[in-house]
């Protein structure tokens, strides 16, 4: 089976455009595939999700509701305090920057820290070294975010 590494592959299987850089293909079918641990991903880009400087988009909020499993109610009760409506409405922004006040996001990214830090110290090193190494693409004045990155090589 023959194989390649693409440089940056976009990935928009979380609901939201993230560029994965060093992705493995495969060739199938005379087709090239991602060979993707999509729950590699999901846990580097919650983490990410946490700490970016743009504002969250309904998908992304969308996406950690997901992540934890969470129905709208219990979401919007037990973590960011607002009514499911309110969540609801965040998440019809689909990829457009939320109205969720300021000080409410903040919640949010805290509840993520917070629900991420229960990984086992050798997840965590191995977490935050491929997170140095990563970009996050900053730039306030879109109304839609840039992909997020991740490196998929350690």
């Amino acid at each position: 089976m023959k194989t390649k590494i693409e440089a940056v592959f976009l990935y928009e299987g979380l609901g939201f455009p993230v560029e994965l850089e060093n992705v493995k293909m495969i060739h199938i079918d005379d087709e090239w595939h991602p060979q993707i641990d999509v729950h590699y991903v999901a846990d580097g880009i919650i983490k990410k999700l946490a700490t970016q400087e743009e504002r969250l988009t309904g998908n992304q909020i969308k996406f950690i509701r997901s992540y934890f499993s969470m129905p709208l109610r219990e979401f919007g009760e037990t973590v960011v305090h607002e009514s499911h409506a309110a969540v609801s409405k965040w998440e019809k922004c689909e990829d457009e920057i939320t109205t969720m006040n300021e000080n409410t996001e903040q919640v949010l990214r805290l509840y993520i820290i917070e629900q991420t830090q229960t990984r086992t110290k050798a997840e965590q090193n191995n977490f935050y070294s491929n997170f140095k190494r990563s970009r996050i693409f900053v730039n306030a004045e879109r109304k839609k975010p840039k992909p997020l990155q991740l490196n998929l090589c350690a």
